[in-house]
């Protein structure tokens, strides 16, 4: 009996089954998903959870965080948590439209390609692909950003542009792998139209990589957004997105570090919120 015990405390447990890891990667799955919903709803109505405005002057200047200020305030008096909580609908909702842009160019150009791999067209679409991956995207970004002007909406579309090839390059190999299942050859035997073939067999075939890489390049467009920002090239002061908040505080790093340390933590916060749900989403569905 004493021979067990000890055995049992001494020897390791059993390493969870994959059944186990999987059921503890979807619950940590659906945890995170509902965290997006709440910064969503956060994003959409930020009253409901701030009481100051983020563009009065409500305090001192260089306020240290406390019950009234959360997040403590600027250089000015604003309210830091409002400037944050209200700067997280800008640098949400441009990130959205970034991704938007580079999943619809995406769409179509590797749709276009996968079909007829091999053909003119595909080899016409993956040399302007080529050319476009060729430039880096912070120089794209910057030549879109010069010629039509600075701002969130601008530099959003900037970034998706830069961002298409990537998406092109991954539905272009999904639909060619797609495309040699059987039920996808039976229904072009058939006699279904591209079309047909397309939205009703290819896609939701190939949706779940797609969501993964989705989310994975959600937090980095709002990374690339927030450093456009911080450089001068997106949203000016006195916006409150993220990436003006950490540029207008660098400079009081000494003596009120919270200023741009906080809107910083923020936005690194939420680019490892949705590279982990790009990362679990992946491993949930290979």
């Amino acid at each position: 009996m004493t021979d067990t015990i000890t055995r049992a405390v001494v020897e390791p447990a059993p390493p969870p089954t994959p059944v186990r890891r999987r059921r503890g990667r979807v619950r940590e799955l659906h945890v995170l998903l509902a965290l997006v919903v709440v910064l969503v709803v956060v994003a959409v109505f930020p009253g409901l959870v701030t009481w100051h405005d983020p563009y009065e002057l409500d305090g001192l200047p260089f306020t240290a965080p406390n019950g009234d200020f959360p997040f403590g305030t600027d250089e000015i008096g604003r309210d830091l948590y409002s400037r944050v909580v209200h700067g997280l609908r800008v640098s949400l909702f441009s990130a959205v439209l970034a991704v938007v842009v580079a999943l619809a160019g995406g769409a179509v150009i590797g749709v276009l390609s996968g079909l007829r791999p091999g053909g003119l067209l595909d080899r016409a679409l993956g040399i302007l692909t080529e050319a476009v991956m060729a430039i880096p995207g912070v120089l794209l970004a910057l030549a879109v950003i010069t010629t039509y002007g600075r701002g969130a909406f601008v530099a959003a579309v900037a970034i998706g542009i830069g961002e298409a090839t990537g998406f092109a390059r991954l539905i272009r190999g999904c639909v060619i792998q797609a495309g040699t299942l059987t039920y996808v050859e039976a229904a072009r035997t058939c006699g279904a139209g591209p079309l047909r073939v397309v939205f009703r067999h290819v896609v939701p075939s190939i949706h779940h990589p797609v969501l993964s890489y989705t989310a994975l390049h959600f937090g980095l467009a709002m990374l690339a957004i927030g450093s456009l920002s911080y450089l001068g090239f997106g949203e000016a002061p006195p916006s409150a997105e993220w990436g003006v908040l950490i540029a207008g505080g660098q400079k009081y790093l000494a003596h009120a570090w919270w200023v741009a340390v906080v809107p910083g933590l923020a936005l690194t916060a939420v680019v490892v919120l949705f590279s982990r749900i790009a990362y679990l989403s992946q491993k949930d569905n290979r």
